[in-house]
């Protein structure tokens, strides 16, 4: 590493990704603004990753090689954090590209958090891209209400979900001791952005697209009623609960903060378990889980018949009967029913 000051530490996990990461980097080593450092985390990859870490880092003296064990990408990016120098840390993962132009577009010494746009690309082509609304800075505490409000949608957080595309102040990762959960590999990310802007003083937004999503041919497969999916949201719930709360806390002025724990929390994870719960059972049902899942419920203080989609008013009115036994009960008739039309076992599968 060269003797001089490091404004940002750009953390890659590389998990058998011979084939892209080299592409990534470069995207790195073409910015205009030099003072950064590239941390390579080779998280037990199988194909030839390591030696291209290992030649990446041996050509250009910013680039520097974890090898490690592997544990997944929040345990890759925890190691990478551990060894930063830089004032600010960026994530990009191996197989994604940042444009040419991102570190003098955000970097900016006086805030605590710098948030872009991306886009998505497949064969070629642009599927999707999302941008902040506005070129603004945001600080004291009514104003980063309405950075909040600015950045998040009426039904989702799609801005916040994923780590990559910001640029967050390393201080306050280390002072408050922040990381990735690991063992958690769904929503990670936003937990992580989440709990980092409870600490944050001063934000900028930037309207422009500075990262590349690439996606991959299997990128479209999901696995979203699988059991162990289930899992992954109800331990993403325990986390998330507490965190939300101490955010509606911080920004009490955010109308947009204040409906996440409706919109999103109850709205999108909560009624999801639900749902999978009635079309096809789980071995995750139980009385006690349900009655998790409903005391969470309780809090909604904007739950009702006219606040959810119709397809959850019978999860909802099952809710008000307040007996998972019952409740129970009638998702296994559901789901049972359900299986004998589709000529499928309840057995786990994927979408």
């Amino acid at each position: 590493m060269r003797n001089e000051k490091v404004n940002i530490s750009v953390i890659i996990p590389v998990y058998n990704a011979a084939a892209y990461v080299a592409r990534a980097v470069e995207s790195v080593l073409i910015q205009e603004d030099e003072r950064f450092e590239i941390i390579l985390v080779n998280d037990g990859s199988e194909d030839d990753s390591a030696n291209i870490c290992d030649i990446l880092a041996a050509e250009d003296s910013r680039i520097r090689v974890i090898h490690k064990d592997n544990g997944g990408v929040s345990s890759a990016r925890n190691a990478g954090l551990a060894i930063a120098v830089g004032d600010f840390v960026m994530f990009l993962d191996a197989d994604d590209l940042i444009s040419h132009e991102t570190f003098n577009q955000m970097y900016s010494s006086e805030c605590d958090f710098v948030l872009a746009g991306f886009e998505k690309i497949r064969n070629s082509r642009i599927e999707e891209s999302y941008c902040p609304p506005v070129d603004a800075v945001y600080s004291h505490d009514r104003q980063l209400c309405r950075f909040m409000d600015d950045v998040i949608a009426k039904r989702h957080t799609y801005l916040l979900n994923s780590a990559c595309f910001k640029l967050f102040r390393r201080s306050i990762i280390v002072e408050n001791g922040l990381g990735f959960i690991e063992g958690l590999d769904y929503a990670e990310d936003k937990m992580f952005v989440m709990e980092f802007l409870l600490h944050v003083k001063k934000v900028r937004t930037l309207p422009s697209v500075v990262y590349s999503y690439m996606l991959q041919p299997d990128s479209l497969s999901s696995d979203v009623i699988s059991d162990r999916h289930l899992e992954q949201v109800l331990l993403l719930l325990e986390h998330y609960h507490p965190l939300l709360l101490s955010l509606v806390k911080k920004y009490d002025e955010s109308t947009r903060v204040a409906g996440l724990y409706h919109n999103d929390f109850i709205g999108r994870y909560v009624f999801r378990i639900l749902t999978t719960f009635l079309m096809r059972g789980s071995g995750l049902m139980t009385e006690e889980s349900l009655l998790k899942l409903y005391r969470w419920m309780d809090e909604d203080a904007d739950l009702g018949y006219l606040t959810v989609r119709p397809g959850q008013f019978l999860n909802l009115l099952l809710y008000r009967l307040s007996r998972p036994s019952v409740t129970m009960t009638v998702y296994h008739a559901f789901s049972s029913v359900i299986s004998l039309f589709s000529g499928k076992s309840n057995s786990c599968s994927n979408e």
